[in-house]
């Protein structure tokens, strides 16, 4: 009875174990890997145009968000370039006054 237990103790102590040790990996991989951006803009003739990057964890996780003069917002989100996340941009008025208010 006391060996049935002792096998169990020693399996459930071994998983703590492996599940500390992985947690402890991914805090260093997290704390000790590159972060990478980058950063584009101006603003000519009133109109802002930009462009914003960044990639972690070696380029496993990467982002981009872009406005471009007439067309609001536009970027994505991916996972070793697979796309989890997107937002397509719409396009703006050029004269600046909407149409649909009374």
């Amino acid at each position: 009875m006391i060996s049935v237990l002792a096998g169990i103790l020693k399996f459930i102590l071994i998983f703590l174990l492996a599940a500390v040790l992985l947690l402890l990996l991914l805090v260093l991989l997290l704390l000790f890997s590159p972060i990478g951006y980058k950063l584009r803009g101006t603003f000519l003739e009133e109109r802002a145009d930009g462009t914003a990057k960044a990639s972690a964890l070696f380029g496993a996780v990467s982002g981009e968000i872009c406005y471009h003069h007439g067309i609001a917002v536009s970027g994505s989100l991916r996972l070793f370039g697979i796309k989890l996340f997107g937002i397509e941009g719409r396009k703006e008025d050029d004269d600046g006054d909407d149409k649909g208010a009374v």
